[in-house]
């Protein structure tokens, strides 16, 4: 898969997608197995902003039962299995325990009607899935099997009141999906459609819209890397903006939008190892946290906060990571995490859809479905459709349905939708447990544990990656990453260390690159690419900026 920002005015598209996260990504998945000429354009990297700052979930929403959203739960349920076979090696089950404590809200009987909910919603979820992705129904475990996944959870919470402080009862076992790597699942549903037949550019910036006869022909686009400019042109341009998708519908329509996005900000860390390989989802007041495993460590989340600045503005901040270590200070006492025990935090913005009138002071209760703002039938430019909100887990679903009403406004003939049925173009055709057996006998050398992990990240590419030169980054000594990072910038279009760093490689997340192993990236990236001094200076500044955890 190679980058060429000429080939977007190459031609005329059937459709033009600005923005290549998980929406995005997925429209151009949707839209090129169909036969459409596809075109998709992002300002950064593929999934390198919302898309990557997420909880790493998939999953039905088991906390949108309490707000009645029942079809947004099934739906996230039916998405949910569908990922698991598209992508059964990105995609895998994640058990969850739910402690009860006496006296404490919701009571077990409420979260064992909700789980069991959760499940009926869910009955399908093991359909013709891989043997490794079957779920189980949710059970009760004793105090002493939930302390046994989870040790530092307290036998007893502080109480405010006269009563007796409450006691751990149970522990209520579930399971949902996680996504191994973000990232890389996007950058699979990219692969995807451009072996499909599409277009796709990375740090390409749309600029002005072309507008004849108050028809949206397309838009300038920007490479960032190289400053030149050209026009893309399509019949239909698709708004996949994210969290910039108000700002993106403002600069196409002089007119004010039927709807307005808040966004949430959302504060995830990276720390210690704080269970045995299961997740913690407690309910806290009037929130919760999630403190999953990952990589050998812990992935606490969330925090859910309005945020109104510019979206390029949000951060993390010092604030933001002691309002998060308190929560989870609060789930596990015994913990004691302090901003030291911190090896990466990251923030996303989820973009949620409200009506103009609507002034929410918090996001937390607020619906996370999705909508699609067609401009013309709301009084703006013609050949534009704007996909807003939604979420991972869903993202599939959205894109079958911006594809549907574009192929319906191009005057096509109805095609049906092939995303749910088809592998994306790395994931392994065979079973997945003798996909991996094969490829630990394809390759002793490396000790089963690394195998295990190259064969979920990469898939049926695995052999590929494997064969790809690694000149001039033998001083890693490290054959596996070498060859890793070769192949993310001749294959997998990571253009900057920090495409590379954090997205291409999981360990940039996890703190398992020295700073010395970044410089000798940093060395072959400039010379491989020929980007200046400067441009890798910048480049390094910036990923700096990403993995500093502010003390």
């Amino acid at each position: 898969m190679q980058r060429n920002f000429d080939a977007l005015g190459s031609d005329t598209f059937d459709l033009a997608i600005i923005g290549g996260g998980a929406t995005g990504a997925a429209i151009a998945f949707d839209a090129s197995l169909r036969g459409l000429r596809v075109a998709v354009v992002d300002k950064g990297d593929f999934g390198g902003a919302t898309s990557a700052g997420s909880t790493k979930l998939m999953h039905g929403g088991l906390r949108y039962l309490a707000n009645g959203e029942m079809r947004l739960v099934r739906e996230g349920l039916r998405e949910r299995r569908h990922w698991a076979r598209m992508a059964k090696h990105l995609v895998h089950p994640l058990p969850f325990i739910m402690p009860s404590y006496n006296h404490q809200k919701p009571s077990r009987l409420t979260l064992g009607l909700g789980l069991g909910l959760y499940d009926w919603l869910g009955f399908d979820r093991n359909r013709a899935v891989d043997a490794m992705q079957k779920m189980p129904g949710y059970r009760s475990m004793t105090v002493a099997q939930t302390m046994g996944l989870i040790p530092d959870l307290p036998r007893q919470l502080d109480s405010d009141t006269a009563q007796a402080r409450p006691k751990l009862t149970a522990g209520l076992l579930y399971h949902d999906g996680q996504m191994l790597s973000p990232e890389r699942l996007c950058l699979a549903l990219i692969r995807s459609a451009v072996a499909a037949g599409a277009v796709a550019v990375n740090h390409s910036e749309a600029g002005a819209f072309l507008i004849e006869d108050n028809r949206c022909v397309g838009f300038e686009v920007k490479d960032r890397l190289s400053h030149k400019r050209l026009q893309l042109r399509a019949a239909m341009t698709i708004n996949a903006g994210g969290p910039w998708a108000d700002h993106i519908m403002s600069a196409a329509d002089k007119m004010p939008a039927g709807k307005k996005l808040v966004r949430s900000k959302g504060i995830h860390i990276v720390t210690r190892n704080l269970t045995r390989g299961a997740a913690l989802a407690m309910p806290l007041d009037d929130e919760h946290i999630f403190i999953t495993p990952y990589m050998g460590m812990s992935l606490l989340a969330t925090t859910d906060t309005k945020f109104d600045d510019a979206p390029d503005a949000a951060c993390v901040t010092k604030q933001d990571i002691d309002a998060l270590l308190a929560k989870a200070n609060r789930a596990l006492p015994d913990a004691k995490l302090t901003r030291k025990d911190v090896v990466y935090a990251y923030v996303g913005l989820r973009p949620l859809v409200t009506d103009m009138d609507d002034r929410p002071d918090t996001t937390y209760g607020l619906s996370r479905g999705s909508e699609i703002y067609d401009h013309a039938k709301q009084g703006g430019v013609h050949g534009m459709i704007s996909a807003l909100g939604g979420k991972w887990t869903t993202a599939r679903r959205l894109a079958e349905q911006v594809v549907d009403l574009a192929i319906e406004k191009l005057d096509s003939k109805p095609i049906r939708c092939r995303s749910h049925l088809t592998a994306l173009e790395c994931t392994p055709r065979d079973d997945l447990g003798h996909f991996m057996d094969a490829m630990r006998a394809a390759y002793p050398k490396h000790d089963t544990a690394s195998i295990d992990l190259m064969s979920r990240l990469y898939g049926r590419l695995l052999p590929t990656m494997m064969a790809t030169d690694t000149n001039g980054l033998t001083a890693l000594k490290d054959d596996l990453l070498a060859a890793r990072i070769a192949f993310a910038v001749s294959d997998e279009m990571a253009m900057t260390l920090e495409d590379i760093v954090l997205r291409r490689l999981i360990e940039g997340q996890i703190g398992a690159l020295t700073s010395s192993q970044i410089d000798i990236i940093e060395d072959w990236l400039q010379s491989r690419l020929g980007h200046s001094e400067a441009e890798m200076k910048r480049q390094r500044k910036a990923l700096n900026n990403k993995l500093k955890v502010p003390r």
